[in-house]
C-alpha cells in the first residue's frame, strides 16, 4: 500500500470515527437532560436513577476519550503529510491500545458504579492487594510499559519483517504483551516485549525488506575455497533469474571452527514475498547438501 492509499484509508477511518462519535453525543445529550431536568422523576425509581447516571458517566468518558483520540490521530496525520514521512501506525496502534486500556477501565467504573459501589471505598480497601497483585504481575506490567515504548517510537510496525534474537520473519501484531511474528515456516512465534530490549534486532524493512540470507556450515573435510564455492551458487542462482536479482549474490565467512566452516549467503530478491524466500533459501540448501555429499 503506498502512501497515499494509506492516507486515504485512515482519513476515511478518522470520519467513521467521527460519527461514531457524534453519534455518542446525540445519545449522551438527552440522558444528561433527563438527570437534570426531570431529577423528582427518579426521586422514587432508585435502580432506575443508578443505571442511567452509570450509562451517563460511561458515555462522558467514552466521549472524552474519544474525542482525544481522534484529535491525536489527526494531527499525526497531519504531520506525516506536512513533512512527508512514512506513517507507519505504530503510533496510531499504541494510541489505539491505551483508548481500549482507558475504555476498560470506564468500564468497570461504571459498573460500579450501576451496583452501588463506591469507588473511592472499593480502591481504598483493596490498596494492600492491589499491591501485592503489581508485584505478582511485574512482568506482566513491565511488559506492558515495553509495549507501548515499541509502539510510539515508531522502530517496529505491523508488517515489518524482522529478527529478533534467534527469532525470524512478519510481525503481523503488536500487543501490550508480546511481539507476534509469522516466521518462514509459517509458524506464530510470540515474543515477549521485554525481550526486545535485551537482545539485537534487524528490521529488513528499513532498508530491503527483498534481502534474504542464509546460514549454513560445511566440514572441514568437505570445505570448498570461498571463490569455488561463491561461484557454484552464484551459478545456481542465475538459473532462477526471475526470482533473484543479477550479481546481487554475497557469501561470508563467519567463522572457521574446529571441524567445520560457517558460511552466510545474501542475495536479493525481485519481489518480496514469503514463498518466493521459502523457495530460493530450499534450493540454496540443496545445492550446500550436495557438497556435503
Amino acid at each position: 500500500m503506498n502512501s497515499q492509499q494509506e492516507y486515504i484509508k485512515r482519513t476515511l477511518h478518522l470520519r467513521k470515527d467521527l460519527l461514531i462519535l457524534i453519534i455518542k453525543i446525540i445519545i449522551f445529550i438527552p440522558i444528561t437532560y433527563t438527570l437534570v431536568e426531570y431529577e423528582a422523576y427518579y426521586s422514587d425509581k432508585v435502580i432506575l436513577r443508578r443505571l442511567v447516571y452509570a450509562l451517563n458517566v460511561f458515555l462522558s468518558s467514552n466521549i472524552i476519550i474519544s474525542a482525544v483520540r481522534i484529535v491525536l490521530l489527526s494531527w499525526y496525520k497531519r504531520r506525516s503529510l506536512y513533512f512527508h514521512t512514512s506513517s507507519r501506525g505504530s503510533f496510531i496502534l499504541g494510541i489505539n491500545r491505551i483508548t481500549s486500556v482507558l475504555n476498560a477501565v470506564v468500564i468497570i467504573f461504571s459498573i460500579m458504579l450501576a451496583f452501588n459501589i463506591d469507588p473511592k471505598e472499593f480502591l481504598t480497601s483493596i490498596t494492600i492487594v492491589a499491591a501485592a497483585i503489581a508485584l505478582i504481575f511485574r512482568d506482566y506490567i513491565t511488559n506492558m510499559i515495553s509495549g507501548l515504548i515499541i509502539m510510539f517510537s515508531d522502530q517496529l510496525t505491523l508488517g515489518d519483517y524482522v529478527k529478533i534474537g534467534e527469532y525470524q520473519g512478519q510481525i503481523i501484531d503488536i500487543t501490550l504483551v508480546n511481539i507476534v511474528i509469522n516466521n518462514d515456516d509459517d509458524d506464530i512465534v510470540m515474543v515477549p516485549n521485554n525481550f526486545v530490549f535485551t537482545t539485537n534486532i534487524v528490521n529488513q524493512s528499513f532498508q530491503n525488506s527483498r534481502k534474504v540470507s542464509v546460514e549454513f556450515e560445511l566440514a572441514i573435510n568437505n570445505a570448498m575455497d570461498r571463490e569455488d564455492l561463491k561461484k557454484r551458487l552464484g551459478d545456481l542462482l542465475d538459473q532462477h533469474s526471475n526470482e533473484v536479482m543479477e550479481n546481487s549474490m554475497k557469501l561470508k565467512v563467519l567463522a572457521v571452527q574446529k571441524d567445520a566452516v560457517r558460511y552466510k549467503v545474501q542475495f536479493t530478491l525481485t519481489n518480496l514475498g514469503k514463498t518466493q524466500s521459502q523457495f530460493i533459501k530450499n534450493i540454496v540448501l540443496n545445492e550446500v547438501l550436495k557438497i556435503g555429499y
